[in-house]
């Protein structure tokens, strides 16, 4: 969990290079992609509690934990109204993933992912 978390605020600290360079920064692409990156997280944390729990076990704290960091971090570098709009979009996306792969082999391939990067949101 902790070094999900530090990943979380490293990346946070790229996203949000002040407010004086909003509008500057919203033309970068690195700073695109961390910010793709970030909504991704929140919406695959979504959905594994949404759909894996039936499956395997989750970790609440950590899983709540990461979402609670990165939308922090979202809400900084987006505003609060357009970061909860990406958030929207994007569980709508993960949603047609699950209806579309099952949600069996999307929280198995989460299962991995996650498992791969030692964040630790599936206990068993």
């Amino acid at each position: 969990m902790t070094r999900a978390l530090l990943f979380a605020a490293f990346l946070a600290t790229i996203v949000l290079p002040g407010a004086a360079r909003a509008a500057e920064a919203a033309e970068d692409p690195k700073r695109t992609e961390t910010i793709k990156g970030l909504v991704r997280i929140v919406g695959a944390q979504a959905g594994i509690v949404l759909y894996c729990r039936k499956l395997y076990t989750i970790d609440d704290t950590v899983s709540e934990g990461l979402s609670r960091t990165v939308r922090r971090a979202l809400d900084a570098a987006l505003g609060h109204s357009r970061a909860g709009a990406a958030i929207a979009e994007e569980g709508r996306r993960v949603a047609e993933e699950i209806a579309a792969v099952g949600a069996e082999q999307w929280c198995a391939d989460q299962r991995d992912i996650l498992n791969t990067d030692g964040v630790r949101v599936f206990i068993d």
